[in-house]
Formats: structure tokens, sequence, C-alpha cells
């Protein structure tokens, strides 16, 4: 499964087109348990368009899930920028945070050490993990987890983990930098991306490679957002040096959002199609990848994708259809989450309307007239 190379890249999304002939079963989006998680942000995306920052999709999903605390680790070289993560939730949600210190000396420096890192992998260390368990929040935020770390949350949390933000502290944490630039992607295309000998400060992608090289793996699947395909492709290139590298698009199967009671972003189109992470995860657990890597997966449906793969899963970028996604930059602006008003109650009314898994015997209509397409 290489959907990064598929010639019929947008197929998929636009006319429904099934590579895998209706065989692959997903009674996984009939659960009400499940429904949340994969249509919250296609409601956000049918009232506001791709206009919304992944900072203010936080706000929103978690708001109209009902959320009245959330839980927030991060990593303890990004101290100030969990600090005005925490101040921007803050009026909405009570806000438990944990810091993952493991990687500070006595003097409280932050020491980049592989070493230490997958040492606390290897040993499946669950303290940080626990400690924010601990809490009972109904959902945990992640920033700045190193791979080694974000894996460990992703598999032992109790309860969905999305990730906000990831380091790459080369490239000011904005790890899409390497295949979006000419000298970065161009270095690592001829092979030489990786760290020089004594080179301690590694970019996410440095990271992932060295990581993955040493827990043995062979193959490392990519689940993507189709509309990331240019960068998962070319991060497929780079890390096929390296791996047997698989990649699977969230459009997968062509599910039309009218099956799954749905609205359309475009309430005019003839047809679009639902991501589908339950499927992505499911493709992943038949490959028997060593490792499953997000990139862009939508907020809600990452924590999906996690809860349903087996092999181990972490980020490699997450989605900001604003910011370029470049997650953090909502925290550095002045205006950080409060441009939007989460009283508006079009979202929350799409979602009332739209709280049944199984669709309306009639036609879906665009009510909400004041989506923006």
């Amino acid at each position: 499964m290489k959907c990064a190379y598929c010639d019929l890249k947008m197929a998929c999304s636009k006319e429904g087109r099934d590579c895998h002939g209706g065989t692959l079963e997903l009674p996984e989006y009939k659960d009400p348990t499940v429904r949340p998680f994969v249509t919250y942000s296609a409601f956000l995306q049918h009232v506001y368009g791709n206009n919304l920052t992944r900072l203010q999709e936080l706000i929103f999903i978690s708001l109209m899930m009902r959320y009245k605390q959330l839980g927030l680790v991060y990593c303890a070289g990004m101290h100030r920028e969990a600090q005005l993560m925490a101040d921007a939730l803050a009026p909405y949600f009570e806000v438990k945070t944990v810091c993952c210190d493991h990687c500070l000396g006595s003097g409280g420096e932050l020491l980049h050490d592989p070493d230490r890192r997958f040492d606390l992998y290897a040993r499946a260390d669950r303290t940080k993990v626990d400690e924010l368990n601990a809490y009972d929040a109904p959902m945990h935020v992640s920033m700045g987890l190193c791979i080694e770390q974000d894996i460990l949350f992703n598999r032992h949390s109790r309860v969905p983990v999305t990730n906000f933000a990831v380091p790459d502290w080369v490239l000011g944490h904005h790890p899409l930098t390497v295949v979006n630039t000419s000298y970065q992607r161009k270095k690592y295309l001829q092979g030489k991306g990786l760290p020089k000998p004594g080179q301690v400060r590694r970019t996410r992608l440095q990271e992932l490679i060295l990581f993955g090289q040493r827990a043995g793996f062979k193959s490392i699947s990519l689940g993507f957002c189709n509309g990331l395909f240019e960068e998962s492709r070319m991060l497929s290139d780079i890390l096929s040096q390296y791996f047997l590298v698989y990649s699977v698009c969230c459009k997968t199967s062509g599910i039309d959002k009218n099956e799954q009671n749905t609205p359309y972003i475009n309430p005019g189109a003839k047809f679009e199609s639902a991501c589908n992470p339950v499927g992505q995860a499911k493709i992943d657990n038949a490959l028997k990848v060593d490792l499953s890597v997000q990139i862009g997966i939508c907020l809600g449906h990452d924590m999906t994708f996690e809860g349903f793969t087996l092999p181990p899963t972490t980020t490699f970028a997450p989605k900001d259809r604003v910011l370029g996604h470049n997650t953090l930059a909502a925290l550095y602006s002045g205006s950080r989450a409060m441009d939007v008003d989460y009283h508006d109650p079009r979202p929350y009314e799409v979602a009332e309307r739209y709280k049944d898994c199984e669709p309306p015997g009639h036609d879906l209509d665009d009510v909400e007239r004041g989506a923006i397409a």
C-alpha cells in the first residue's frame, strides 16, 4: 500500500474510488462512542471551511465534547510554549499539566540525550503517563514529546491523546520544513540527512530515522492527510533509504460522507469523501508494520487512528491548515485563540443534527446558511 505514489491521488477523495473493492469492513463507524472523534472536525469544516487553526479546533472540539478538563503533557524544553498553551486553554477548561523532565540535567538544563530517551522507551517507563492518568482528564494533549515518549503516551494513556506540537530542535519545531525547503529536501534525498558525529540537536526526521534503526524496525507506514500528499511522498522517498515504507491516505476506501450522515464542506458538491482513520489503522495492522507515523491527520481522527492501530504510533507533524502546519505560531501570535467566538451556535447545532450514525432517509441539505465554503 503506497498511496503517496498513487497516480490517481485524488480519485478516492473526489470520485469515491475504493482501492479495496469494498473488502475493508468498517463497523466501528456505527459505534456512537467513536462517532464524535471522526465527525467533529468535519462539522467544523462544514461551518468554517479550512479557516481554523489547530488550537482553535482543539478548543472547539473539546467544548463540543463537553469536556471540563484537559490534561497537558509537555517536554521541559517547551516550558514557555506550554505555559502559553495552558493560558490559552484556561478560559474554557481546567488544565492539568505534567512536565516530562526526564532529559533535564542536575542544573536544570535540557540534555539532548538519545541514549537516555531510548532507555526509557526500552523499559516502557510509564512514570509521566501514569502521572497524567491520575488526573482523570477525559483527553490528553501532548507538546514537544520526543518520539520515545510520544509512543509511550499513545500506548499507555487511559484516554485519547492528541499531539499539538512535536519537537524539532533544528527547524524551530516545524518539522515539515525538511521537505518544504529545497536545501533540506535535496540534502535528505541525497542520503546526507543523518546528523554529524557529536550533533545533539536534531530534526524530527533525523530523530525518526535514528530511533527506527536503533529499535530494529524494518517497516514504517505513513498515515497521512491527502492535503499533505506531496509532503508525504517526499518523506516516503527519504525514509525509503532506511526502511520499507508504506503510505495510507486518509481518504482510503472513498466513503461518501452521506453514508456516515456527515454534511459536505461544500453543500453544492456532487460528492465528498469522508476521512477514514479506522481504515488507515486496519491497513497498518494488516501490513504488520513496525511503526505507524502520522502526518497531518485531522484532530479527532488522530486519536481514532491511535486507538485502533496495533503497532506503535508517533506523530511526525500535526496539521494546521491556517498556519502552514506550524501549530506553535498560534501561541506566539498576540491573538492566539481569541479571534473566534466559541459560543457560535452553528457547530453545536450541526453536531446535534448529525449526531446519529445512520443517515436519514432523505437527502442531506445545508440548513446552516452561514457555512463558509
